[in-house]
């Protein structure tokens, strides 16, 4: 009977034992769990500890004698218990590790919204595995209530411990990211700003304006930033583009220098951006009519704005009438237009008018139209002349001075017989355009002079006769050492060395007629 007692408190307390045990093992797994959750390693090895009093705690109640062989199980256990929530809590830090570095390149809302997910899921297996624990201990003895108690409360401080740790690691995961976050915004503006173009920048081959990364639109006449770098200047700007060369403005037409794009602040003659060229004032606007320039002075057309390339009578930006020349040059002195001869005095430039005065040799007068004619049969001679002695210079290099002498001497001032029947002031022969006529002519020979009937060219006028003797000298070979000379007296030593004349008087008798008269006048007049 005693033995039959005896082991039946065996066979309950080997019972008890065991379902302690299992109890024991089920709170160190759900620690271990948590402690996996929650990333934290401290929590999970005092738990195993708690688990391991736990164990023994319950074991003393069942067996006052302590059997070691079951403790020892029981520690045994439960120290495996806590070395698999240290090893699990290890690869939890890894994943953490990972986690953290994956949550820095992430948004600071998806970060928190991670880490409260996490939360979450710690908590609610917490309170699966422990209820699950409570219930299988629940079939047991009061002994075993006592352990569930205990594993309940154990239970839930490690559930705060972890859903603290939890909430503190996404919190300070998530500052971190926000702050990572900012600091990349401001690294993005800063690389945006530092794009955004703003001032003078030069493409296409010219400067643009910015602000901010845009440009006006319009055109205008402002006040900016100097391109080069110093000050500010005035520039007109078309859609915020530097404009260069001739622009018109207002009304007005001005040049702005293609390097500096700053408006010409001098006078200046000036080339255009398509190739023609301007007079432009000191205030920088393209000017017109009548312009000093380099001591001269040009005429520009009020319309084109351009020099004036042809000869004419052009009234001026004041009112007055000048002569302007091919060159585009107001002249003065005596001036051939449309078959008569005008005057415009050297200082005022203007056409004299019912006046008598001296000029190059000359007496002449002017009508009331300006009209001028010699008052002497000398001075009407040389009037014919005056105008083709100096295109012969300007076309052939022959000195007027010399031309002029020679029909003085040649033509017995426009009164010879060739003169008046052919125009033929030089006497040259042969034929002009299939023009001539045969007449008697002197040569001087070894035995003194004699007569022969000869063809001379004859012309429609004084001025063909003067203008083809340039072309005779000019042409013949032998003549060509006085072209272009500048001085008279060795241009007409010359004519008689190459043989031009037969008498051995030509070239004093031409310096005496050019002295008399004032001949090399006529000289300067043609610009030599």
């Amino acid at each position: 009977m005693e033995s039959k007692k005896h082991y039946k408190l065996y066979k309950s307390g080997k019972q008890w034992k065991t379902l302690a045990i299992t109890a024991a093992v089920a709170v160190a797994g759900v620690v271990s769990l948590n402690n996996v959750t929650a990333n934290a390693d401290v929590t999970s090895s005092a738990v195993a500890t708690v688990a391991v009093a736990q164990t023994s705690s319950a074991s003393s109640v069942v067996l006052e004698s302590s059997t070691s062989a079951v403790a020892t199980s029981s520690t045994s256990e439960a120290s495996a218990a806590a070395s698999s929530a240290v090893v699990s809590s290890s690869a939890s830090s890894s994943v953490t590790s990972a986690t953290s570095s994956v949550v820095d390149a992430a948004s600071a809302s998806t970060v928190a919204s991670s880490a409260d997910t996490v939360a979450t899921n710690a908590t609610s297996s917490s309170e699966v595995s422990v209820t699950s624990a409570s219930s299988e201990a629940s079939t047991v003895s009061d002994s075993s209530s006592v352990v569930t108690s205990t594993t309940s409360l154990t239970s839930q401080s490690t559930e705060s411990a972890t859903s603290d740790s939890a909430d503190s690691s996404a919190t300070s995961t998530q500052d971190s990211s926000v702050t990572s976050a900012e600091v990349v915004t401001r690294e993005v503006a800063a690389v945006a700003t530092s794009s955004t173009k703003n001032g003078w920048v030069s493409e296409n081959g010219t400067y643009t304006y910015y602000t901010n990364g845009k440009v006006a639109s319009g055109e205008n006449y402002s006040y900016l930033p100097s391109i080069s770098g110093t000050g500010y200047n005035w520039y007109l700007v078309k859609d915020s583009v530097a404009l260069s060369g001739v622009q018109k403005w207002y009304g007005s037409y001005y040049y702005f220098d293609p390097t500096t794009y700053l408006k010409l602040d001098h006078q200046d003659y000036v080339k255009s951006q398509w190739g023609d060229w301007y007079m432009v004032g000191s205030d920088g606007i393209v000017q017109s009519g009548v312009q000093k320039w380099y001591g001269k002075y040009y005429y520009f057309d009020p319309v084109t704005y351009l020099k004036l390339d042809h000869q004419d009578y052009v009234k001026s930006q004041w009112g007055d009438w000048y002569m302007v020349g091919s060159d585009g040059i107001v002249q003065s002195g005596l001036v051939q237009w449309y078959g008569h001869y005008y005057y415009f005095n050297p200082v005022t430039y203007l056409k004299a008018t019912n006046t008598t005065f001296s000029y190059n040799g000359m007496s002449l007068t002017a009508d009331n139209t300006g009209i001028i004619t010699g008052t002497t049969t000398s001075s009407q001679f040389l009037l014919k002349i005056y105008q083709a002695t100096l295109d012969g210079w300007k076309e052939y290099g022959v000195l007027p001075s010399v031309t002029a002498a020679q029909a003085i001497l040649e033509s017995g001032w426009g009164q010879s017989a060739l003169a008046t029947e052919a125009n033929n002031l030089f006497g040259i022969k042969g034929s002009y355009n299939g023009q001539y006529v045969i007449m008697s002519t002197a040569e001087y020979g070894s035995g003194g002079y004699y007569y022969v009937n000869a063809e001379f060219r004859k012309y429609p006028s004084f001025y063909g006769s003067v203008v083809d003797h340039g072309y005779f000298l000019y042409s013949n070979s032998r003549y060509s050492n006085l072209l272009h000379q500048t001085s008279y007296a060795t241009v007409t030593s010359l004519l008689q060395s190459d043989g031009y004349a037969t008498s051995p008087t030509y070239a004093s008798s031409l310096n005496n007629v050019i002295t008399t008269y004032g001949l090399q006048s006529w000289d300067t007049a043609a610009g030599v």
